[in-house]
């Protein structure tokens, strides 16, 4: 933890915070972990494993094509080193309308057909308990998943320790997990506006673009598709190097040779949380 991050979360703090959880989860006796691959369920699930016994804890992962490769691809070195039992499952939120039609609540839609098989995979190894990787900074942003995993009785020991998206990184960096300091995720349909219709063309395009950013240096940044157009977010911190670097016109014909119309860079930088109400999310 570095000195400028002890002054605002004091190491006592987060270990009690931590002890809150812990003792949460001990309470479940078993339970499976909506685990995505993100920094957030990624700690739960560690925490999980250490309170309540590798055998007692279950990973499950939607599987979908607007899932992004690279940003999933802590998935396996993360259940490999805890050693807990793990199984995906296929998500086909693609065919139904309510998902493809992109209405703001669409993530609700999405959430709900992801905790129904989460449910009945739960019930198949007789597991009461389900758990997501909900944090308390979430509250505060516009999440229609949130509706869905009431409605389905998903737990949020994260929210109930109170610990915020910056402690679970704290934490997970002091428990030495390789993702710590991982971009926030985010499906690949939330790079699409409301209401223009999600299609696997379109989720294919944003996927390869996105991974041409990632492989040039520029992690956590975000590319919109919006009237054909590609609108790249580089993180602010990163901006100045990628025109620094000349990446621009590379970048720009790369695309192109994807199907993009044309290109933009945002001036302004990718800012997290800054597009939930505007495109997304969960």
């Amino acid at each position: 933890m570095n000195n400028n991050m002890k002054k605002q979360y004091s190491e006592k703090c987060l270990l009690t915070k931590e002890q809150t959880l812990i003792k949460r989860i001990q309470g479940f006796k078993s339970m499976v972990v909506a685990f995505s691959g993100g920094v957030d369920s990624s700690y739960l699930l560690f925490i999980a494993s250490q309170a309540l016994g590798n055998k007692n804890v279950l990973a499950v992962t939607a599987h979908a094509p607007f899932f992004s490769r690279f940003e999933t691809q802590h998935i396996e070195p993360i259940i490999k080193s805890l050693n807990v039992r793990h199984c995906f499952f296929d998500h086909n939120a693609m065919s139904i309308d309510t998902f493809i039609q992109n209405p703001p609540d669409r993530c609700y839609h999405c959430k709900k057909l992801i905790f129904t098989s989460i449910r009945q995979i739960a019930k198949s190894f007789s597991i009461q308990h389900i758990a997501h990787g909900a944090n308390l900074d979430d509250l505060k942003m516009y999440r229609p998943g949130l509706k869905a995993s009431k409605e389905f009785n998903i737990e949020s020991p994260l929210v109930d320790a109170k610990l915020s998206k910056q402690e679970i990184q704290l934490l997970a960096q002091n428990h030495r997990l390789s993702n710590w300091n991982q971009p926030a995720m985010a499906c690949l349909a939330t790079r699409i506006p409301y209401y223009d219709p999600i299609t696997l063309k379109k989720l294919s395009m944003i996927d390869r673009a996105e991974k041409i950013i990632h492989d040039i240096g520029f992690s956590g940044s975000r590319v919109r598709l919006v009237d054909g157009t590609a609108k790249i977010e580089i993180s602010k911190n990163q901006l100045a190097s990628f025109f620094h670097g000349q990446f621009e016109d590379a970048v720009t014909r790369k695309f192109k040779e994807i199907g993009f119309i044309s290109v933009n860079v945002d001036r302004k930088g990718y800012q997290s949380g800054f597009d939930d109400a505007l495109y997304m999310a969960d």
